[in-house]
């Protein structure tokens, strides 16, 4: 899969993060996406009524060196299926529609996430917990879930590795945290906020933070060192909890990887499966 191939994704992603003239430019690339790749950059322009610079600044961006290149994205996109394919759930849909869109929903969301990852800064996250010694994962609800998930997998590599989802929990370790702890905190609003509180105290003790988050421009990037963006399309059905969790975990297993090829010191993996699965057997 090549990253960013289709800008049309991440250029809906970021509309929150835009300047009201580069919502204009957006809302204009998004509507006549089939048209973008026989424009000049004059043609865009005067067309969404907005100027040159405007344009060149949205290209930036969105990950792109120019207009050229952007145009480019989008002619490789214009066969890909733009519909959103996890719509909402209808009333009258059969059983195996509701299955499908569940599943398609699921993989598309892993696709999307995947090209607007920014794989350098994953690298460079995964570098600065295998350096550390203490890891503090940290999520209400839903995503509390993934923490404790991000933490067990963590602790597999002998890192003191843990996960906090109580209110007073968080605000407690977080206060606890040094230059020598990485935290790293998950929510889908990105706008939970003992979540957001929580990085906030760990930066202002020096920690490194982390946040996943369904929102480039949420509060939970903005007191984060690191920020990794999930891609969920919103719908009228209210399972945004469900599909971000699956792309949390494709990141979470990404980085665990990662940490396992950086980390100086392991445990003898072997040997834990080993003894794991005896204290599973049953006598």
């Amino acid at each position: 899969m090549e990253l960013n191939t289709y800008p049309l994704k991440k250029i809906q992603i970021m509309m929150d993060c835009f300047s009201e003239s580069e919502k204009k430019l957006a809302e204009y690339l998004c509507s006549e996406k089939k048209k973008i790749p026989f424009l000049s950059i004059y043609d865009v322009a005067k067309n969404a009524g907005v100027s040159t610079a405007t344009v060149s600044r949205l290209v930036r961006r969105v990950g792109y060196k120019n207009f050229a290149e952007l145009k480019i994205g989008f002619a490789k996109g214009i066969n890909e299926p733009l519909q959103e394919i996890f719509s909402a759930i209808n009333p009258g849909d059969a059983d195996e529609e509701i299955v499908q869109k569940v599943f398609r929903g699921n993989v598309k969301s892993i696709e999307d996430t995947y090209s607007i990852t920014d794989v350098e800064k994953l690298v460079k996250f995964s570098r600065a917990i295998a350096h550390s010694k203490r890891m503090l994962c940290i999520g209400i609800g839903g995503s509390g879930n993934v923490a404790r998930d991000a933490a067990l997998r963590l602790s597999h590599l002998d890192i003191q590795s843990e996960a906090y989802t109580d209110y007073y929990q968080i605000l407690i370790q977080s206060l606890r945290t040094d230059s020598d702890t990485v935290v790293l905190g998950i929510s889908h609003s990105g706008r939970s906020s003992i979540t957001v509180e929580g990085l906030k105290i760990a930066k202002s003790k020096n920690a490194t933070t982390c946040g996943i988050s369904n929102y480039p421009g949420s509060p939970l990037s903005r007191v984060s060192d690191f920020f990794f963006c999930t891609s969920f399309p919103e719908t009228g059905v209210k399972v945004a909890a469900l599909s971000s969790r699956i792309a949390q975990l494709c990141l979470v297993d990404a980085i665990y990887l990662l940490v396992a090829r950086y980390r100086k010191k392991l445990w003898d993996i072997k040997k834990l499966n080993n003894l794991t699965d005896k204290l599973l057997r049953s006598k």
